[in-house]
């Protein structure tokens, strides 16, 4: 196709699919609602066959779905800039045992019911279980910080969980990501993959006692936020390819790029907290201002909501083990942890939102092949229906916690 006639098209289902995400999710944040519910419901309204045939060209879903692939690359790279070992080394006793029952109980559950029930093969369970497993404390965060309770032993009991449950999700997606991509490479030679992991690991030494001190150095000179930030996208990127090159995968790399640089930048002698902190808000007026909600976009794109009502029995089977099996196994965890149930079920509700991971995971699965529509359409039915209702269950159970607790 000429270019002329390409970049209209491109411009065109940019501005559509961005101007869409922004209102509807303008409409969520008023009433409360989280933002990611609004992005993935236009494109799910985006994804009716009458509008997408007219705005979405073969060319133009080509790009659309590159921009979301750099959109996720930079999604894993700021997890990784926002994960803190310290604070996991710190929490780790008090906020293991929510952390580990949160995750086993639906992790479990979710394989069993894959496996044994609906009779998906081991792949396919195992990709289910694990969208179950993960969750994401930032909506319940926003809920404690306009309620002033995030110093609260509720919000703190969430605020170690979560950077517990950052180190699991990590171990977990890391295993899954290195199954995607041997899968797709169709690789089985065990002495090859081994070779891969090890490659992977020599790669990371390199880069955190060498490269990267190297090249954040270089562009520092500049005292320019504008050049650090193209110097961290210089470093994610070619980590990111060096780690698709070896067969490990792109994504592993610029998660493990965004710890490294972490690292970097806040140990050692010369210590540059305040460039971390220009770095990870760079990333993060890029990536959630244009190339994450094309992302969400995406997904709502990909998903057939026709496709719920031939598959009803599997989403509420997941959404039951979502809800059960977060807030089941957060209560076990507290309670060994000496809380009480209230306390417990107050941070199961608390911690049951769905983030961007299991929706990256999900994503992956589907483009390579691993899930179909229907299982990737409940997947995605079960973060929106636990982003939509669990903070609201969870806003108006710590209301109540707190007039309780202030009558006694």
């Amino acid at each position: 196709m000429n270019s002329s006639f390409f970049m209209p098209d491109i411009l065109l289902v940019v501005l559509v699919s961005l101007s869409l995400a922004y209102a509807v999710s303008e409409i969520f944040r008023r009433f409360n609602l989280p933002r990611v519910v609004g992005q993935i419901l236009a494109g799910i309204i985006l994804g009716f066959p009458v509008i997408k045939n007219y705005f979405f060209t073969q060319e133009a879903l080509s790009v659309f779905s590159f921009i979301s692939n750099i959109g996720i690359i930079l999604l894993f790279f700021f997890v990784g800039l926002e994960i803190d070992l310290k604070k996991f080394r710190k929490n780790y006793k008090k906020a293991s045992f929510i952390s580990l029952f949160n995750t086993l109980v639906p992790l479990s559950a979710g394989f069993f019911f894959s496996k044994f029930a609906f009779h998906f093969n081991n792949t396919t369970s195992l990709i289910i279980a694990i969208s179950l497993s993960v969750s994401s404390q930032a909506i319940s965060l926003d809920i404690l910080e306009e309620l002033n309770l995030l110093k609260s032993k509720i919000g703190n009991l969430i605020v170690t969980s979560g950077t517990v449950d950052d180190v699991f999700e990590l171990v977990i997606i890391s295993i899954l990501l290195i199954v995607f991509h041997t899968t797709l490479s169709g690789e089985t030679n065990f002495l090859k993959i081994g070779f891969d992991i090890l490659s992977f690991i020599l790669m990371v030494i390199l880069f955190r006692v060498s490269l990267i001190p190297t090249v954040l150095n270089m562009f520092e000179k500049e005292k320019s936020q504008a050049t650090l930030f193209m110097g961290a996208l210089i470093i994610v990127l070619l980590m990111a390819y060096v780690s698709e090159v070896i067969g490990i995968g792109s994504l592993l790399g610029a998660l493990i790029a965004g710890m490294l640089i972490r690292q970097t930048l806040l140990t050692g002698e010369d210590r540059r907290p305040w460039r971390r902190n220009e770095i990870s808000h760079s990333i993060h007026i890029i990536s959630f201002g244009f190339l994450i909600p094309i992302f969400f976009v995406s997904v709502g794109l990909n998903t057939d909501i026709f496709a719920i009502s031939s598959n009803l029995i599997l989403v509420i089977v997941l959404i039951l083990i979502n809800f059960i099996g977060t807030i089941g196994g957060t209560v076990i965890g507290v309670m060994m942890g000496k809380g009480t149930l209230e306390e417990g079920l107050i941070v199961g509700w608390g911690v049951s939102p769905k983030g961007d991971t299991e929706l990256v995971i999900a994503t992956l699965a589907l483009n390579a092949g691993l899930i179909n529509v229907d299982i990737f359409t409940a997947i995605i039915t079960v973060a929106i229906v636990s982003t939509f209702v669990a903070p609201i269950v969870f806003k108006l159970s710590v209301k109540q916690y707190l007039e309780i607790n202030a009558k006694n």
